[in-house]
């Protein structure tokens, strides 16, 4: 067996030295007393739904709405601020992006400013450490575009755009050979790097990563972009970074990988560099592509565990993280309902949460999943507890 040359004081070290934007986000608020709220995004729901949390027993109250929106399902906190950012992804003819105050000891949101998104289908947001900065993706326009955040939290001016579909279509390079899949440039996810310099973008219809440097000063938020080609047919979804900052792992939805890309800023220019041989199949071997796709992917605070899931075959698979980053799969576990969208750590990191969306026609299957996690091991609990929820798709403790 391979060994690794990290030791855990590195991790830790290396964790504790890095910004995540949204993982430093999504723990802010509940860091102190710990979290009380469980908020779900939803896609046919009414809007966010809540639940109080225990985090000794990793039980939930009943799942109720906390305030109506329409197709809530994805979240990103403000750094600073108590405010709570969510896509509305709707795909006619032009998605929005909304904001509300987060009482996170009740568990309330008020709403304080929607704005448009630029294209069909907003899908994923990102937001810059500071606070100033925020950034959403839209799935069905392949458009991406940035935005000025006011004092209070609302969403102010547009800072930057891209569309693919449109004007800056030769930007982001031809389409891939999966045609069902790849008709048209399909944008996922707005991470932003760990050094806060940059903001990536991925873009399952081109099979590419968009690279945007951030700009901290003036009305551009966002420059050029820089295209990184992924491996045709890959179509790439996901990005998170290790917490080392020296290299970040990808999902691909299409051929249900995860590769690895080094990463580098030198002199204010990123370089994201395809590790050869990292590529790794996350279905079961000899299991074929046909119905299912790959999903969500996150990695723990301390950088030694990665955890991955697939949708089809609906299960969440852990790894333990080797030299320089290198995946050895530990456990494969059912995601505890049909379609897993999405799922998140809690704060304390002892608890995986799955939101699974169910079936597309009858809805069965939609459930929210909690596990516990291991710290040490890395692995969840074989018999996860499963919760009925409205077609959940995002979930964040607060």
């Amino acid at each position: 067996m391979q060994t690794s040359n990290w030791t855990r004081r590195k991790f830790v070290i290396g964790a504790a030295a890095t910004p995540f934007a949204m993982h430093t986000a999504a723990r802010a608020l509940s860091s102190k007393a710990g979290p009380r709220w469980v908020l779900l995004g939803t896609d046919t729901g009414k809007g966010i739904y809540r639940a109080s949390w225990n985090a000794t027993t990793g039980e939930l109250g009943p799942i109720e709405l906390a305030v109506e929106s329409e197709r809530p399902n994805f979240f990103v906190l403000h750094p600073h601020l108590p405010v709570l950012y969510t896509v509305n992804e709707s795909t006619t003819p032009i998605g929005g992006v909304s904001s509300f105050h987060l009482d996170a000891a009740k568990g309330t949101l008020t709403p304080i400013n929607r704005v448009d998104s630029h294209g069909s289908g907003p899908c994923a947001l990102g937001i810059d450490d500071s606070g100033d900065a925020l950034f959403v993706a839209d799935y069905g326009g392949g458009a991406f575009a940035a935005y000025h955040l006011k004092a209070n939290g609302a969403i102010g001016s547009v800072g930057g755009t891209l569309a693919c579909q449109a004007a800056d279509a030769a930007a982001c390079g031809p389409l891939g050979p999966v045609k069902d899949r790849q008709n048209a440039p399909h944008l996922h996810c707005a991470v932003v790097s760990p050094d806060n310099s940059h903001v990536l973008v991925c873009d399952l219809g081109d099979d590419a990563i968009e690279i945007f440097p951030l700009h901290h000063s003036g009305a551009a938020i966002t420059g050029t972009p820089q295209r990184i080609a992924a491996r045709p047919g890959s179509g790439p979804r996901h990005i998170v970074f290790h917490p080392t900052g020296k290299w970040f792992y990808v999902a691909h939805e299409l051929d249900c990988t995860l590769d690895i890309y080094d990463w580098k800023v030198t002199g204010g220019k990123a370089t994201a560099t395809l590790r050869p041989g990292s590529s790794i199949f996350t279905l079961r071997p000899g299991t074929g592509l046909a119905g299912n796709s790959g999903c969500e992917i996150q990695v723990s605070s301390d950088g030694r565990f990665v955890y991955a899931c697939s949708r089809g075959v609906d299960e969440i698979t852990v790894y333990a993280v080797r030299q320089e980053g290198a995946l050895t799969e530990i456990q494969r576990v059912t995601s505890g309902g049909k379609i897993p969208r999405y799922f998140a750590l809690d704060p304390t990191e002892e608890w995986l949460g799955c939101t699974n969306q169910g079936a597309a026609d009858t809805g069965v299957g939609a459930t929210l999943t909690i596990y516990k996690r291991d710290r040490t091991s890395g692995k969840l609990t074989e018999t996860p507890r499963i919760v009925q929820a409205p077609t959940p798709m995002f979930v964040l403790w607060v």
